[in-house]
């Protein structure tokens, strides 16, 4: 006889998502993207999503990404999980599908044996369908939730760190990689040289054993003329004649000889070279392998990171409405020197104010100086950071003091 649990079950396998568990009486109903706590929307796109699959969305939603990198098509992703729309069904249905199947059994499961069940799949590795469920169970205390939280986070800096040495190893290697290259060019530039000398030696050595052939041709020719004179005058000279090209052979045999032994050691040190440079490219192969597998791993390393603006442990995302346009670039030294992430707003609403929204909602900590701003815009951001719970700091006025004091007094 089976449980209510086990026909759950064969009933979710025979659907495919976890549009069952609304249909299953006393059962937890997840949490869709757009209702899960904010902090999670940024790691769960960015861990459970791939880019790929992002770039899709974005096309079938009617989004344009071109032209737009990893990180501004992952923050329009989470952007539009704020509430429920065409992109965030498509990451929700795609996520259900994918993740489903695993968060259906750990939704039922107490949030003690959930914890054990998270630090287990964290610690192997394999930890993305347990992620998805934390994201979007109702019943996980808010001390749970963080504990998870916080250790994806702690893993994305660690990531970074991870990132930063491999770069690091990856430059010392191409700087390597380089000098090797210009190793191999000199020692194939050094072997070409050497073999164009030995091709000029073996050149003279051909002649030098020509003019012998021809020298020994003369002496045989005149001994036969000795033979058939009977002068001994002639006879006389002959034999001077002859000696001196005795000794004229003896110097040619000598000259080859020195030529042999030098095209010897020629090919010894050509073979060498030879040898060198047959090393030399195969530590350039092995160069080329290990920098290929040091770019797999680091493209698998490039996930969300400390970059995210989604949570009170990241960097703050500071959004500054108003000021003085000209000094922009000044606003932003400040902010990122301290370790925040600046956005800017001018204040002017001529076309209303779901511009200043929309950047005020994904902001952290808002800044609006009073002196450079109308009584109308100061009580737009007012309003909207009431309505989207955001801390919204008035500043007396826009100079860079004031907003280097504003960014001083949140980090003590």
């Amino acid at each position: 006889m089976t449980t209510d649990y086990e026909t759950s079950v064969q009933a979710y396998d025979q659907l495919g998502d976890l549009a069952y568990l609304n249909r299953v009486p006393n059962r937890i109903t997840p949490l869709k993207l757009w209702e899960i706590e904010h902090c999670y929307k940024c790691p769960v796109v960015g861990m459970c999503l791939p880019l790929a699959d992002q770039k899709q969305f974005l096309k079938r939603a009617g989004y344009s990404f071109k032209d737009k990198t990893p990180f501004e098509i992952h923050e329009l992703i989470v952007a539009s999980l704020e509430d429920e729309n065409r992109l965030s069904r498509k990451v929700e249905n795609f996520l259900s599908r994918n993740f489903g199947k695993e968060a259906f059994s750990l939704l039922q499961l107490s949030q003690e044996d959930f914890i054990l069940r998270w630090k287990s799949a964290f610690a192997s590795g394999d930890y993305l369908g347990i992620l998805y469920a934390a994201a979007i169970h109702p019943r996980l205390s808010k001390e749970a939730k963080k504990e998870i939280f916080g250790e994806i986070h702690m893993t994305m800096h660690w990531s970074g760190t991870q990132v930063m040495k491999l770069r690091r190893e990856m430059e010392r290697r191409a700087r390597r990689l380089e000098d090797m290259r210009t190793e191999l060019k000199d020692a194939a530039k050094l072997r070409r040289a050497l073999q164009k000398e030995n091709a000029h030696l073996e050149k003279d050595r051909k002649e030098l054993a020509a003019s012998l052939g021809s020298a020994e041709k003369n002496l045989v020719r005149q001994e036969e003329q000795i033979a058939g004179r009977a002068d001994r005058r002639e006879l006389s000279r002959i034999e001077g004649e002859n000696a001196r090209l005795r000794e004229e052979v003896a110097m040619w045999e000598e000259t080859c000889r020195k030529q042999q032994l030098r095209i010897d050691s020629l090919m010894s040190k050509n073979e060498a070279f030879a040898s060198e440079v047959e090393r030399l490219s195969q530590a350039n192969l092995r160069l080329v392998g290990e920098n290929r597998d040091k770019m797999v791993q680091l493209a698998n390393m490039k996930r969300c990171d400390e970059s995210c603006p989604s949570f009170d442990l990241c960097k703050k995302r500071i959004l500054i409405v108003g000021g003085i346009t000209k000094m922009e670039s000044r606003y932003r030294d400040i902010i990122e020197n301290n370790g925040g992430v600046f956005d800017y707003h001018d204040g002017y609403m001529r076309s209303g104010s779901k511009s200043l929204e929309v950047r005020l909602k994904r902001a952290d900590i808002v800044l609006c100086p009073i002196n450079c701003n109308s009584h109308a815009a100061c009580s737009v951001v007012k309003n909207l950071g009431k309505k989207h719970r955001k801390p919204v700091h008035m500043l007396a006025n826009s100079s860079l003091t004031a907003v280097s004091k504003a960014i001083s007094d949140m980090n003590t």
